[in-house]
């Protein structure tokens, strides 16, 4: 099922170029949240420590990513869609909802990252090498989407703004 995916993402990444909906979340930063999520069930069948905090650490991740794919990442396809025209000034989001929401994304995302850091230690302990370099690279993901994602996509809005 792993390789499908990798297969199936390198294939679309040579297709034509094509660009996600206005609202929709691009395909390449979901494909990640979908594959973080497999690893984490994966690791979730683990006996003792690791699968406990990997059962932990993958129910807030599936609920923190539904967050993301329903406020942050739809922004960045509003990138693409905003220029070109193709948006109405009713498909803009509204920017108290956005600031507010975001917050609530950071809070989640420091509880996610916690949790990784705790599956991390479990499998460090257990010599489960595999499973800690998994939780190390959620936690870069994580970390990168506190300190890339959210910015940009604030810089989206806030340029949406300005053009309307």
């Amino acid at each position: 099922m792993h390789k499908t995916l990798i297969v199936a993402a390198a294939l679309s990444a040579l297709a034509i170029p094509a660009h996600a909906a206005a609202s929709e979340t691009p395909y390449a930063l979901g494909a990640v949240h979908a594959d973080f999520q497999l690893c984490l069930e994966r690791a979730a069948d683990m006996p003792g420590a690791i699968g406990a905090a990997a059962r932990v650490a993958g129910d807030l991740m599936a609920s923190q990513n539904a967050a993301q794919e329903r406020l942050v990442l739809p922004l960045l396809g509003w990138a693409d869609a905003a220029p070109a025209g193709r948006l109405n000034a009713a498909d803009y989001p509204d920017q108290s909802r956005i600031a507010a929401e975001l917050s609530q994304l950071h809070d989640g995302d420091v509880e996610l990252v916690t949790a990784l850091v705790e599956l991390y230690a479990a499998a460090d302990e257990a010599g489960e090498a595999e499973t800690a370099r998994l939780a190390e690279t959620m936690i870069w993901h994580q970390t990168s989407d506190i300190d890339v994602l959210y910015p940009a996509a604030l810089l989206v809005e806030a340029a949406m703004r300005t053009e309307r």
